[in-house]
Formats: C-alpha cells, structure tokens, sequence
C-alpha cells in the first residue's frame, strides 16, 4: 500500500501529463490551421497575379490591333493548375472584359472573378 502523500502526487503528475498533452494537440491544430489558410491565401494572390497579367496581354494586343476574344484555357503554376474562362463584351469603343479564374485545393474547388473594361488607346503621331 502506498501512502496518501504518494498517491498525490502520482495523481499531480498524471493531471500535468494530460494537460501538456492538451496543449500539444493544440498547438498542432492551430498550426494546421494556419498552414491551411496561407495555402488559400497563396492560391488566390496566384490568381489575381495571373488575371492580372491576362488582362496586360489583351490591352496589349488589342493596341496591336487585335480583338480580344471569348476563350477558356488552362495555366499551370507552382504546382497548381487554374481555369480561366474569359468573356468579351463589347460596348462601343469599349471591351468590357470578364475573366472567372477557377482551380482546386484540396478537393474542393474556389473560384474569383475579375472585371475590367478595354479600349484601343489613341495613336498620336507628333512632327519635329
């Protein structure tokens, strides 16, 4: 038999046990969590970039004198694969122009939209 003073202690040190082993499960958790949400918020900054750059080329080439066009394509980048489906409008002078950026993390998929409206910029020839 043990003594009461033993089995206190005994009892202190389980309780202390369960508690760092609470804190721990904790910690993993908060840290799973936190690595979750920047791989979402990584994700989306990728799509922003890529809209960003999609709209850039069009500006670009609707300079050049090309039309934008309606299209859907595919982009692969940093492991990651998105849709971007692109729709034109044209309302006089202006393309108003809609791009849905789509891709999937884990399984489940998110998607953004982004809108921004053209036009053909004015060539000005100037004389020495």
């Amino acid at each position: 038999m043990r003594s009461d003073g033993e089995s206190g202690w005994i009892l202190l040190e389980a309780v202390l046990l369960g508690l760092i082993a609470l804190a721990t499960a904790a910690v993993l958790g908060i840290f799973a969590r936190t690595a979750l949400l920047e791989e979402h918020a990584a994700a989306r900054m990728e799509a922003a970039l890529l809209a960003r750059a999609q709209f850039s080329v069009m500006e670009a080439e609707l300079d050049q004198g090309t039309e934008p066009l309606s299209a859907a394509t595919q982009i692969n980048s940093n492991d990651r694969s998105y849709q971007i489906e692109r729709t034109i409008t044209r309302a006089g002078e202006f393309y108003d122009v809609s791009l849905r950026i789509s891709w999937q993390i884990l399984g489940h998929e998110e998607q953004v939209d982004f809108v921004r409206r053209l036009r053909q910029h004015v060539r000005v020839e100037t004389t020495p």
